[in-house]
């Protein structure tokens, strides 16, 4: 399965999201981030940063890998965009944000169209927000709530996903235990939707 993570906004978190997933699926990443501080987590292995002017490498259909991209819709990033089973936009609860979003929707969907939004870094009312602002155009795009929590930032220091620290116990498997459900919630539905596309 290929997944790629992007959105034109910068700050969103799709970086945080592709290293949990790739730890929690044993994926591979792909990132046109030349500072990625992927690389001090995954190893080397698990990990291609490409060069700026170095395109996109061929990846066989049966290769796990999640394509990390920033910055303008370039070659490369319509090419992975297009390779991919399925995209994840990561959209934060602002009114920038959800514009820029929508403009992003608006683009990636000429490539690919199997569209999965994660309203990530979510507070109080900005998962509700965050659909309500998605149906008022139209979009009914399947939509995941990750809500902010110290643990994104956590996966960077301990090198372990989410559900790695909740299972060994202790504070952090009772203060994870909500991000790490809803993080289990897209995984599943992303299981799912490649168990389906292999007996299809």
């Amino acid at each position: 399965m290929k997944l790629a993570l992007y959105n034109l906004k910068g700050g969103v978190g799709k970086t945080s999201l592709s290293l949990n997933l790739a730890l929690s699926l044993d994926f591979g990443i792909i990132t046109n981030d030349v500072y990625s501080p992927i690389e001090n987590v995954l190893p080397k292995e698990k990990l291609l940063k490409m060069d700026p002017n170095e395109d996109i490498p061929e990846v066989p259909n049966d290769y796990n890998v999640i394509y990390d991209f920033g910055g303008y819709l370039d070659p490369r990033v319509i090419k992975g965009l297009e390779s991919a089973d399925y995209v994840l936009l990561p959209i934060i609860c602002n009114v920038l944000n959800i514009q820029v979003s929508i403009n992003t929707i608006e683009e990636i969907s000429k490539f690919n169209n199997n569209i999965i939004i994660v309203a990530n870094k979510t507070q109080l009312d900005d998962f509700k927000l965050i659909k309500t602002a998605l149906k008022s155009v139209g979009y009914e795009y399947p939509i995941f709530e990750i809500k902010q929590s110290k643990a994104l930032d956590a996966v960077f220091e301990k090198k372990q996903s989410i559900q790695d620290m909740v299972n060994e116990g202790g504070l952090r498997a009772y203060t994870y235990k909500t991000i790490n459900k809803q993080f289990n919630t897209l995984i599943n539905f992303l299981k799912d939707k490649k168990n389906g596309s292999i007996a299809a």
